[in-house]
């Protein structure tokens, strides 16, 4: 594997000093870049650590671990090759949209993610009556069961016809018939997650993207990163619908677009419950929220089953109807973003750690992740010491 990248340069007083932070669960911030260290620096073991890479890299597809990113404690101690790689990461962009649902939340624009979101959006039940019932909590959960009239159109994209796949998709925000009874079952399916990026857009009167921009991305250092959007839609005077969703409906447009350094941040303002250097970005309470199971397990659900391990739009390590997790190896609290297959930013509360694996798109199947993923923590957590374990807790 290419480009393995370390620092042993730290100096034994250093190597102390940084020990001891880890142990205090002191935490650091990037400013304008990350700060490297020795795995060993933060209570990693390297040598497991290289082979839990390595078998990361060999199995997970794509660029295997070049856009691999791990910190602990605020420091990088472990990055791939090619960690500017500049892509759309699909499907993460759903929790960038809950972030600005808990936004509105604390600024009082939305009461409750209990609401009702016909009380925002009076049209939403016209023709279906049921869907006076969806609340935000159920359309951040993939729990709503709405739905919208042209269903099919994944399969359009993947044959490569993108302007087909595109006009389905703006109609995403037209209720067609109910896919069950708001509450009753999971489904994951985008039209919800594209209503709900409606909703916020048209509620705050401004853009997710401006949102997002001005409350996290600028705070928090974000500066290579791009939202794509519809451009201005009808009932929102003007202002544009970002892609809430990360439907990919071109070959290079799929949401957020952004490199594993600077996502790696937004995942990092996760692990520290909103919180970046002394200014609450994101109300603790919703980071918490967010990041654990919104999904009861014994909800219907077809094939695609997360019950019991999904919170909003985050994949959480739940247990579900079995009384598994889906990554047996990982610490419980560990939850992650993930989009097209490829793309996942892991939040580890328990080891004070964010792992980033960026790839660009894959068509293939995505059930297959949660066992590579589960591989590689067997492999990396028994070099994992338990310095930043006790301040997580």
């Amino acid at each position: 594997m290419r480009g393995r990248k370390f620092m042993f340069t730290c100096s034994v007083f250093h190597f102390a000093l940084v020990a001891g932070l880890a142990a205090s669960g002191t935490m650091v911030f990037p400013g304008v870049d990350w700060e490297e260290r020795t795995p060993e620096s933060q209570g990693i073991d390297s040598d497991v650590l290289n082979q839990a890479i390595e078998y990361m890299h060999a199995n997970s597809g794509g660029v295997g671990a070049d856009e691999v990113v791990v910190v602990r404690n605020g420091y990088i101690i472990w990055k791939g090759s090619d960690v500017e790689s500049y892509h759309f990461i699909c499907s993460c962009t759903k929790t960038f949209t809950t972030t600005v649902l808990g936004l509105l939340i604390e600024d009082g624009l939305i009461s409750s993610v209990d609401d009702k979101a016909v009380d925002y959006l009076p049209s939403l039940d016209d023709e279906y009556p049921q869907y006076a019932d969806i609340t935000f909590r159920h359309l951040a959960s993939m729990t709503s069961g709405y739905s919208t009239a042209k269903r099919d159109s994944w399969s359009l994209y993947l044959q490569g016809r993108y302007d087909e796949h595109y006009q389905c998709v703006l109609t995403y925000t037209n209720p067609g018939q109910p896919l069950f009874h708001p509450g009753k079952a999971f489904r994951y399916h985008d039209p919800a997650i594209h209503m709900l990026g409606y909703i916020l857009t048209k509620v705050s009167g401004r853009s997710l993207a401006d949102i997002f921009r001005e409350r996290i991305a600028d705070p928090i250092g974000i500066k290579n990163w791009d939202w794509d959007d519809y451009g201005t839609r009808e009932g929102l005077n003007g202002v544009v619908l970002n892609n809430p969703a990360g439907t990919p409906y071109a070959k290079t447009r799929g949401g957020i677009s952004i490199t594993p350094l600077q996502l790696a941040r937004y995942g990092y303002l996760y692990l520290n419950k909103g919180n970046w250097n002394g200014q609450q970005l994101i109300d603790a309470s919703w980071v918490d929220e967010a990041t654990r199971n919104q999904v009861p397990v014994g909800l219907d659900a077809d094939s695609f089953d997360r019950r019991g391990r999904f919170g909003f739009m985050w994949w959480t390590n739940g247990t579900g109807p079995d009384g598994k997790r889906p990554w047996p190896s990982a610490p419980p609290r560990s939850s992650t973003l993930h989009g097209a297959g490829r793309n996942f930013c892991y939040v580890i509360p328990e080891w004070n750690m964010i792992i980033v694996r960026m790839s660009p798109m894959d068509q293939s199947s995505m059930s297959k992740y949660d066992h590579v993923w589960n591989e590689f923590f067997k492999r990396f957590a028994p070099g994992v010491s338990q310095q930043a374990s006790d301040a997580a807790k």
